[in-house]
């Protein structure tokens, strides 16, 4: 097992008590069948997946590879119509801003590890959801269980096929551009 430097020990311990920590608090301070509680446990999820991710960014770099064919069913599932609503209400520009870079190949490079390092926090953040989704069945709270789960895929299962998209899209120009110079 890989040692963690100090600084990301204590954020991914801060991260996890604070996730944690507001999924259990929020659970008896506003029960977990209030829609309240839905996006309450997701926010800290967020923030949780914020302060784990970069550890985890590195592992299993395989699974950042697109499949040809995952695009397409993203699409059909309405990635796209969700997509085109984050830059309407204007949360693309704020990703856009924070990921700005300059041109280049290492500007693209770190953009696509800024997909990896986005899709790592929402797979974390939707692994939380789905263990608090399931407890919340097992305490016979289907109602919030659905709620959390809902809330839960549109935070964190968009986000991360939108990042699959996109670095498909920027990966697959490249190497289509690097087959046609043959």
């Amino acid at each position: 097992m890989m040692a963690l430097p100090h600084g990301q020990l204590g954020s991914s311990t801060m991260g996890l008590v604070a996730g944690l920590g507001l999924a259990v608090a929020g659970w008896f301070a506003i029960g977990p069948d209030h829609l309240v509680y839905a996006f309450v446990v997701q926010g800290a999820f967020l923030f949780m997946a914020l302060l784990i991710g970069p550890v985890l960014v590195d592992v299993a770099r395989q699974r950042y590879r697109v499949k040809p064919f995952e695009p397409r069913i993203y699409t059909l599932l309405g990635t796209e119509a969700f997509r085109r609503l984050l830059g309407v209400v204007g949360w693309n520009r704020i990703i856009m801003q924070m990921r700005r870079t300059e041109q280049g190949a290492s500007g693209k490079a770190r953009f696509l590890r800024g997909t990896e390092q986005s899709e790592t926090g929402h797979l974390l953040g939707f692994s939380a959801t789905a263990v608090l989704a399931i407890m919340a069945v097992a305490a016979s709270h289907p109602r919030g269980a659905a709620q959390i789960l809902l809330i839960g895929v549109i935070l964190h299962l968009y986000p991360v096929m939108i990042q699959r998209i996109t670095r498909f899209r920027i990966t697959s120009h490249r190497t289509n551009i690097k087959e046609s110079g043959r």
